[in-house]
């Protein structure tokens, strides 16, 4: 995997790794309408396929799209995020990639970090191999930036991740912790099983 893109994916691998799957699926605040950690990754992971399937499509023809135009619109978007790396506010996902209940199964952190990777580095695999074939041409369409060079995939890929980084971590923090396990000794068996100290007489 290109090392700009292992950067971004360890880094949300490592905010949701220990979650077990009760706590990946909680809602910020018990909010339905905030995503939980699962449901980012599952955002994510459905961009990187959208990004496979749009250059795979490219590969199999074995020619560029023939609208190379980018609009006004488009030139100012891929400037504001491949240049200054910062997503605009406001901007809905598209709807391809808008997680939805029961399209995943229920997953842990650990196995949504290995479903997160796995999806990377497929779209990577792809990225490579347009590279090889097309060079520095634009290989694919983004909906909204237009057609994009390999290397603009890839940054639009790190600017993306690293704005749901900053999601996961705000949403993690608000999952309560597991309960740690009741381990008992000699010295609070009595308290914990709350058994009176003394019988009291008969």
């Amino acid at each position: 995997m290109h090392a700009v893109l292992e950067q971004v994916v360890s880094q949300i691998a490592a905010e949701v790794r220990h979650l077990d799957a009760g706590a990946a699926q909680q809602h910020p605040g018990g909010l339905a309408y905030k995503w939980n950690a699962q449901e980012v990754i599952e955002h994510l992971v459905l961009g990187y396929r959208l990004t496979t399937t749009a250059l795979e499509t490219r590969l199999n023809k074995g020619r560029l799209s023939r609208n190379q135009n980018r609009t006004y619109l488009q030139w100012s978007l891929q400037f504001m995020i491949l240049t200054f790396g910062t997503l605009p506010r406001g901007v809905p996902a598209l709807e391809e990639t808008m997680p939805i209940p029961g399209r995943f199964p229920v997953m842990s952190g650990r196995e949504l970090s290995d479903l997160l990777r796995q999806e990377i580095e497929a779209m990577d695999t792809v990225l490579d191999a347009c590279r090889r074939r097309f060079g520095m041409e634009r290989v694919g369409t983004h909906p909204l930036l237009g057609p994009l060079r390999v290397d603009q995939w890839r940054r639009f890929h790190v600017v993306h991740g690293l704005h749901h980084v900053a999601q996961v971590r705000s949403v993690t923090e608000q999952v309560p912790p597991a309960p740690v396990p009741l381990k008992l000794t000699r010295e609070n068996l009595v308290e914990k099983l709350h058994i009176p100290a003394q019988r009291p007489l008969a």
